[in-house]
């Protein structure tokens, strides 16, 4: 038995317009038209209005499912709905029992790295810095350095967007990043502290682990490093050495951690460090992960990142699946779910110090959503991450504002004010902020061809 396709209703013949910095219900025009421009720019001109979602599965790590609505209005969550209750006057969202969760954070990407995957001759690799010196080294590598860097940032912004996530924390200097954050379709997290890793190869970014965590600790930001990426001998004492340079704490993330002793996860745990954790380029680059069990049996906090494109997982829903398969071979949690939505929802949150206003479905929040349309009818949540596809994606909303969804909610872009193209994502039709067209363009002009990303299933 399918699901059954949402309904939208338009109630009389409302429509928005400015008013003081508000919105009211009186006439409203669409923002202006755009040829080609980033899908940031449509975002920004689109209207906060008032909307609702109802008759929907709200889902949350931890919480009891239940059938329930929400209220929106610029950009908040104002109130959570009573089952079977619509607010009159307002345009509503029928989502028929499909689930709805906070908006997703890929704990870890390189959007510079947004490319085709890299096939190296060594696996397993022993350290980040032989993959690395691989595959800057080859043929693949200077392909990718024809594309604008602007166009390999929205590359990996609509990667995220169209795996469900609304925020990914891009672990390279501000310096890089800042010029395009603007211009995505996702959120980026805008400050924080940084090393690459802790070793005497490291990349030179940053002030060093004790500045760094330091100037994090002080404006109460998380400190980012990667740590035991690799099984040479630095690698293994990496976390002693950061911790002898005063940069473990809470305010710390590590990332990685393929080499932890169990003597750095006490550590770790004593310390209220979190870490994030991405199974599927592990196993690509290294042949192994995280020593996850343990961790979790420590209480230590853990986030679930996707890494670059280019390093083995083709988007976050890859990395989902994986975290679900292996703790359900591992068997060391009650509700593998509950622990992987919470790695992509609160834990994320607490450990990059964002607001508790921030991916939560609770009144006051943000309105960042994710729907996702299950393949069978009722909605089973309790499994429904381990299958997660491209497909399932079926709406994401950013700061109360719809960027990627079925072609069925079309009227809910278009009454708010967005502007939207038709894609076709693994051939089922789809619509996004406009900008995916224009830049697919760009980049198979700029390569030559047809550049037919696996991170990226889109077809015109």
């Amino acid at each position: 038995m399918t699901v059954a396709r949402s309904r939208i209703f338009l109630t009389k013949s409302q429509k928005l317009t400015k008013n003081s910095g508000r919105l009211c219900r009186l006439g409203f025009t669409t923002a202006d038209s755009f040829t080609d421009n980033p899908a940031g720019i449509f975002i920004q001109n689109a209207l906060h209005m008032e909307w609702q979602i109802s008759n929907a599965t709200l889902v949350e790590a931890g919480a009891v499912r239940k059938t329930a609505g929400l209220h929106i209005s610029d950009g908040t969550i104002i109130d959570e709905l009573e089952a079977g209750e619509e607010l009159a006057d307002l345009l509503n969202v029928n989502l028929h029992g499909m689930p709805v969760f906070p908006g997703w954070i890929n704990g870890h990407d390189s959007l510079l790295a947004s490319f085709h995957v890299f096939k190296g001759q060594q696996h397993p690799y022993r350290n980040w810095l032989a993959w690395d010196n691989e595959l800057k080294s080859s043929d693949l590598f200077k392909r990718r350095m024809l594309l604008d860097t602007r166009d390999l940032y929205l590359l990996g912004a609509y990667r995220n967007l169209l795996s469900g996530v609304t925020l990914a924390v891009d672990h390279i200097p501000h310096f890089v990043r800042d010029p395009f954050v603007s211009e995505l379709p996702i959120s980026i997290l805008p400050d924080f502290g940084i090393s690459h890793s802790i070793c005497s190869y490291s990349l030179d970014w940053g002030e060093g682990p004790r500045r760094e965590y330091e100037r994090a600790a002080g404006n109460d930001l998380p400190y980012i490093t990667h740590i035991a990426e690799g099984f040479d001998s630095e690698s293994i004492h990496s976390l002693r050495q950061l911790d002898a340079q005063g940069g473990l704490g809470e305010y710390t993330v590590l990332v990685h951690g393929l080499a932890l002793s169990e003597h750095d996860l006490d550590r770790i745990a004593e310390a209220q460090a979190s870490v994030v954790w991405c199974p599927a380029s592990n196993q690509y680059i290294y042949g192994r992960t995280t020593p996850i069990a343990a961790m979790l049996q420590r209480g230590i906090n853990v986030c679930l990142g996707s890494d670059a494109a280019m390093y083995g997982s083709e988007s976050l829903l890859t990395d989902i699946r994986a975290a679900c398969a292996f703790l359900n071979e591992q068997n060391v949690t009650e509700s593998v779910t509950d622990t992987v939505l919470a790695m992509i929802t609160e834990n994320a949150r607490r450990a990059f110090r964002l607001s508790e206003n921030r991916h939560s479905l609770r009144a006051g929040s943000i309105a960042d959503l994710t729907v996702v349309r299950p393949p069978e009818s009722p909605v089973d949540t309790d499994t429904i991450l381990n299958q997660i596809g491209w497909k399932d994606i079926y709406l994401v909303v950013r700061n109360g504002i719809p960027v990627f969804g079925d072609v069925e909610l079309e009227k809910l872009f278009t009454t708010m004010g967005v502007s939207v193209e038709r894609i076709f994502v693994e051939g089922t039709e789809r619509i996004v902020a406009t900008g995916l067209r224009g830049l697919l363009e760009r980049v198979n002009d700029a390569l030559g061809e047809n550049a037919g990303f696996s991170f990226l299933p889109v077809n015109p």
